[in-house]
């Protein structure tokens, strides 16, 4: 045993040392991975190995050589929370690469299988979050949620709470992706509710105030989900989280959403504003101007400029789609107000917008009686009626007459007892 225990320090000496090339790092580091003890300092080191080995492989942008080492080893020595913890730190190095969504949903999958082979309970609910937070990554909804349904019972048995708040928090992310907003509420207030009863960890509780943020904004309750977005932002900010900057957007979202320009100003020019700035606010920044000015032809040449950016974040696609919807709208009836038979082809000029777009805004506010028109398709035009007021004076009539007639019985009955 002696001379395993000096050949484990020799080799951790150099790797200290930095004595090493890549490719002699690589093996020192899987030779270190071999050794076969249950010492607290070894373990130590070989937990360290395990992240410099899986960073080294991602330096190389080889992800797959990281799947390869959880193929390769069964963590053994370590207990189920340590070896849940190096492999989600794993994972999340190779979450950093682009392009490794796939190769995650892989990794997890495989560990879900060997943690259920071995009865490791705790690691293996660990991983199916995991595992659901991807397919919520990917869109996968259904998926993720059948993922959630299998292991919601078993952790109401355990009675483990920190588990259960990661669970409803991620089932109401996968709900709100299915666009039912009542259930990704229940699992909020049932995430919050889990939250009061434990110490909930500060990236965890910005979490669940970025999500209800998310809600209320569906809501279109800007003011209140903006105090949740300021809440997240502010932890995520301390914490040094990459999840800030998307946290920042949604803030100002909620004040171009209410027109609020002035405050979007205040922010971009303020510290936080300064500390993150780049092609990500400068897209907010032009949004806001061109919704201030209510050009639809601004508008659309912003989305066009910052395509990526807009529709990367799927909250900020839904709500920018309304502000178009809306924009376009106004500036349709500015076009329209003064005729009562307009060509769809000068509509199309005046607002660069292709026919079938206009063609459908019209239909769609003509079915929802906010234009007293219809489409004349033989002519390729649309005909306006003239608006008939309407007055209240039948409706009076008939009021006084009915009032009159009670009356009228009522001095009857009493002519009637005398």
């Amino acid at each position: 045993m002696a001379t395993l225990v000096e050949e484990f320090q020799i080799i951790l000496q150099e790797i200290e040392n930095s004595r090493l090339d890549q490719s002699n790092l690589e093996r020192a580091l899987i030779k270190l991975l071999t050794f076969d003890s249950k010492s607290e300092e070894h373990l130590k080191h070989k937990e360290s190995a395990y992240y410099k080995l899986s960073q080294l492989y991602c330096k190389q942008n080889q992800p797959q050589q990281v799947f390869q080492i959880m193929k390769s080893h069964d963590f053994s020595g370590f207990n189920q929370t340590r070896a849940a913890k190096i492999m989600r730190q794993m994972i999340d190095q190779v979450a950093q690469l682009e392009n490794t969504i796939d190769l995650q949903v892989d990794m997890c999958q495989f560990l879900i299988d060997q943690c259920a082979r071995d009865k490791k309970n705790y690691l293996k609910h660990k991983m199916q979050i995991r595992l659901a937070t991807l397919y919520n990554e990917q869109e996968k909804f259904t998926q993720g949620i059948e993922i959630i349904d299998k292991i919601v019972g078993e952790v109401r048995k355990a009675d483990d709470k920190h588990l259960l708040l990661e669970i409803y928090l991620i089932e109401s992310k996968l709900h709100f992706g299915q666009t039912n907003l009542a259930k990704a509420k229940a699992s909020l207030t049932a995430a919050r509710a889990c939250s009061n009863t434990i110490y909930c960890p500060p990236h965890v509780q910005a979490e669940i105030d970025m999500m209800a943020g998310v809600l209320y904004a569906e809501e279109r309750d800007y003011r209140t989900s903006y105090s949740y977005f300021y809440e997240a932002f502010e932890a995520f900010n301390n914490l040094e989280d990459k999840r800030a900057l998307g946290t920042l957007k949604y803030m100002l979202l909620c004040k171009i959403m209410i027109g609020a320009t002035d405050e979007v100003k205040q922010i971009l020019t303020g510290k936080h504003g300064l500390k993150y700035a780049g092609r990500h606010l400068e897209a907010m920044k032009a949004i806001s101007n061109s919704n201030q000015k209510k050009s639809l032809i601004e508008f659309t040449k912003v989305l066009d400029e910052f395509k990526e950016e807009i529709e990367g974040d799927k909250v900020i696609r839904l709500h920018i789609k309304q502000l178009y919807e809306v924009l376009l709208e106004m500036n349709l009836f500015q076009v329209i107000q003064p005729y009562s038979k307009v060509q769809i082809d000068y509509i199309t000029q005046r607002m660069s917008i292709d026919v079938e777009i206009i063609q459908r805004k019209l239909s769609e506010l003509i079915l929802d009686k906010k234009i007293d028109g219809t489409l004349d398709q033989g002519n390729d035009c649309l005909i306006l009626f003239d608006t008939v007021k309407h007055d209240n004076l039948y409706q009076h009539s008939l009021s006084l007459i009915n009032n009159l007639n009670g009356v009228v019985d009522k001095l009857f009955d009493r002519v009637k007892v005398k």
